[in-house]
């Protein structure tokens, strides 16, 4: 197999799967098949935070902390504010355009899938990016300290503060996979779960039965795993796994995905377990340590 030849399905959400998309679009036939959990109606616009974060950083468009547009302004969220709109959760004016587009999209008719395949084309990104249904999926946490709260609720009103105490995926039960996401998965010759939240992130990706289904029969299964020196590198992972039972180390991280992986990439201390550990330095914060760990992961596997 030459490089650049080698097939790759990359399950992704949040900055961390985003970092990941962009380590590997230059060296891999990659499809990004991305969570919609945190999908919401914000400002009365259909908001795909995930999504738009694979998209931005495939673009080269990201913002500074890895979401949003770079060099982005505020101004509308400054008038909503002055209007006494609470604005907690900010959308650039840059980014209000990707947004406003897909709202009047669906607002049409089109599905997300649709949509993001035309955004990408636009953008001219050098990768596939699916959407994991094109069906609604909200995820609701449930916390010890204020009941059940919608994800945008929990993670950005609040901060991620509150204990999780479980996780539901709604309408997962009955939910497709978009078009051309089994497709993709069965089609990989390596399929990766991004170094994302694995409750948050990957979790409703995987309670579509059709996508699970084809992960548990692809041949090879690569996890990198989101912890770095032991801890998460952003975001709650680390509390989010200890409150749901999880050992915040690697080996826990394994077990998020109970019997899937195949393989699993980790920084140090590499665990036992019915799988392989490579490891490697995982840190993707620059895209010449993204570059380097593309590199080292195509010559790995041709």
């Amino acid at each position: 197999m030459r490089r650049n030849d080698l097939r790759v399905a990359l399950l992704a959400g949040g900055v961390g799967g985003a970092r990941m998309a962009r380590a590997l679009a230059p060296v891999a036939r990659l499809s990004v098949i991305v969570n919609v959990g945190d999908d919401e109606t914000i400002y009365g616009l259909d908001v795909s935070p995930d999504l738009d974060s694979v998209t931005y950083t495939l673009a080269g468009l990201e913002g500074p902390e890895g979401w949003g547009r770079r060099e982005d302004t505020f101004h509308a969220m400054a008038t909503l504010a002055m209007l006494g709109i609470d604005t907690t959760f900010r959308l650039g004016d840059r980014d209000l355009g990707l947004n406003l587009l897909r709202t009047q999209r669906r607002a049409a008719g089109d599905v997300l899938s649709a949509i993001t395949g035309d955004i990408v084309k636009q953008l001219n990104i050098p990768a596939a990016i699916f959407p994991a249904t094109d069906q609604r999926l909200p995820t609701r946490v449930t916390t010890a300290e204020l009941g059940r709260l919608s994800f945008q609720e929990y993670f950005v009103k609040h901060q991620a503060a509150p204990t999780v105490t479980g996780l539901e995926f709604f309408g997962a039960d009955a939910a497709d996979a978009a078009p051309g996401v089994v497709e993709a998965i069965a089609e990989a010759d390596v399929v990766v779960i991004a170094p994302s939240n694995p409750p948050l992130s990957i979790w409703p990706i995987l309670a579509i039965e059709p996508i699970r289904a084809a992960v548990a029969g692809a041949g090879t299964v690569l996890a990198v795993s989101p912890l770095v020196g032991g801890a998460p590198v952003k975001g709650p992972t680390d509390r989010v796994m200890a409150s749901l039972g999880y050992e915040v180390s690697h080996a826990g991280v394994a077990d998020c995905y109970a019997d899937l992986l195949t393989h699993l990439v980790v920084d140090a201390d590499p665990p036992h377990g019915p799988f392989e550990t490579l490891v490697r330095d995982t840190m993707l914060d620059t895209p010449a340590r993204s570059a380097d760990f593309g590199s080292w992961f195509v010559g790995f596997w041709t």
